[in-house]
C-alpha cells in the first residue's frame, strides 16, 4: 500500500525525498531520526456523537489548544479516537498517522486540520508505516489531499 503513495505522488509530479529509518511511535522516538525539514504530529480526533472526525497536524513541539479548537470547529466536545476506531478509519494503529493515511478512508469523512504555522513549509509524514517518512513542501500535501479528495484547512491551533 505504501507503494500506492508514492505512485500517486510521481503522478501528480510532486518532488518529495524518502528517508527510511527505526520505526517510531512517538515524538520522542522520532528526534532520534534526522531528516530535513519541521518536525509535526498527526492527532486523530472525533466530535461527542462520534459523526465527525478531524486530523490535526501541528508541529510536535506545539501544545494543542484544546478549547480553541472545539470553538474553532463549533463542537461541544473532542477527544481522540480509541484504536479500534483509528484502525476502522484508516486501518492504522496509533504510531503511523499522517495525511498520507487518508488513502485508507474510502468514507472521505475526516478532514485535516493544519497549524497555520505550517502552511508553505517542508515537513515530513510516514506513508502508512511508521519506519519511512516522505519528506515535501506541505502545499505537496494539499496537492495529494485534493487528489483524494478530502477537505483540509489551516487554524492558527
Amino acid at each position: 500500500m505504501k507503494q500506492k503513495i508514492f505512485d500517486i505522488l510521481d503522478n501528480l509530479e510532486i518532488s518529495y525525498e524518502v528517508f527510511d529509518h527505526e520505526p517510531t511511535f512517538s515524538c520522542e522516538d522520532a528526534k532520534c531520526v534526522d531528516i530535513p525539514g519541521l518536525r509535526v504530529k498527526s492527532l486523530l480526533l472525533k466530535n461527542k456523537k462520534k459523526d465527525k472526525f478531524y486530523m490535526i497536524v501541528l508541529p510536535d513541539s506545539k501544545r494543542l489548544d484544546a478549547n480553541y479548537l472545539r470553538a474553532a470547529l463549533n463542537e461541544a466536545k473532542l477527544s481522540f479516537v480509541s484504536s479500534e476506531l483509528m484502525h476502522e478509519l484508516i486501518a492504522l494503529e496509533p504510531g503511523h498517522v499522517s495525511p498520507y493515511a487518508l488513502i485508507n478512508n474510502a468514507d472521505k469523512n475526516i478532514k485535516v486540520i493544519f497549524d497555520a504555522s505550517l502552511q508553505g513549509q517542508e515537513v515530513g509524514f510516514h506513508p502508512l508505516q511508521n519506519n519511512t517518512t516522505i519528506v515535501t513542501n506541505l502545499d505537496n500535501v494539499e496537492k495529494f489531499l485534493d487528489f483524494l479528495g478530502f477537505e483540509y484547512g489551516y487554524l492558527g491551533i
